[in-house]
Order: structure tokens, then sequence, then C-alpha cells
């Protein structure tokens, strides 16, 4: 009996992204529970090294889903045109980095005169420019493959 495969036998499946990062992360959890020798990854040793999440759309929509699933307190922390949510997971410090102006509302609540000191752009413009010559390094990186003996002198460009 002869079998034929059809093109849409040999079709594949393409494996689902969120998926795959999720085997990823078992995977590296597997890695870390087996080998305490190896140090843990950044992002789990400092409050400041953390596993960012940043949201493509629905910024909004995202933090509030951020904030709900993270279990215990999420901090707020706003910065210049960022506000960030932090939280933990056990040992695992994690953020999630959103547009200040798409999760926040801006509330003018008055305003204020500011006097600043500033270089007279007239004055600037006047100052000469020269040319001035300086020398600089040129280098090149030689490394060792990774792998390979300690003993072996053979050198790779990085």
């Amino acid at each position: 009996m002869k079998t034929t495969v059809t093109d849409q036998d040999k079709q594949t499946v393409k494996p689902d992204p969120r998926a795959e990062y999720i085997r990823g992360l078992r995977a590296l959890a597997d890695i870390l529970e087996n080998n305490p020798d190896l140090d843990l990854p950044y992002t789990g040793r400092r409050e400041y090294g953390m596993l960012h999440f940043i949201p493509g759309e629905s910024s909004k929509k995202q933090a509030r889903l951020f904030a709900r699933l993270i279990p215990g307190t999420v901090g707020k922390e706003p910065r210049d045109t960022a506000f960030d949510l932090v939280g933990k997971l056990h040992g695992l410090h994690v953020k999630m980095i959103a547009q200040r102006d798409e999760v926040c509302t801006r509330v003018v609540t008055g305003t204020r005169e500011v006097t600043e000191e500033i270089p007279d752009p007239q004055a600037l413009a006047a100052v000469p420019k020269v040319t001035v010559t300086r020398t600089e390094e040129v280098i090149r990186w030689d490394c060792k493959p990774i792998l390979a003996a300690d003993d072996e002198d053979s050198a790779v460009s990085a």
C-alpha cells in the first residue's frame, strides 16, 4: 500500500511564542534548582535588577492586570515620563514600565514662575570655533573561546 503525502500534511505548526517563553522560564527554574553552584541571574539577586514588563498596546489595561496579579503590595514609582509598578514573586523582582501619560491622568493644579540662568544665544553664536586634534586608542578584543580548556592559548576575536 502506497501512502501519499500532501502539502497540507507537510505544514508545520509554529510554536506559540508565549508558550515557548513560559517553557523557558520553567527550564531556567529547573536549572537553578538543580545546580546550586550556579549564580542566580541578576534579576534574582538585586531589587534594582528586575524582570521588566513593557506593555505594547493598552498600557493601562496591562498595568491594572499586573497590579492585580502580582501578589502582595505592588509599589508605584512615577519618574520623568514613565510610571513603574514594582512587585516581587518570592525571590524574583518584577517591574512593569509604562509611559506615564498612558496610565495616569495629567492634572494641572496651578502655575508657578521659574527663573533660570542660561547662556546668551547671541553671545554663544559670536564665540569662534577651533579645530582640535586628539589621539584615540584603536582596540581589538582577543577572547579565548569560552568553553575551551584554560590551558589553551588560542585566541578568538570578539
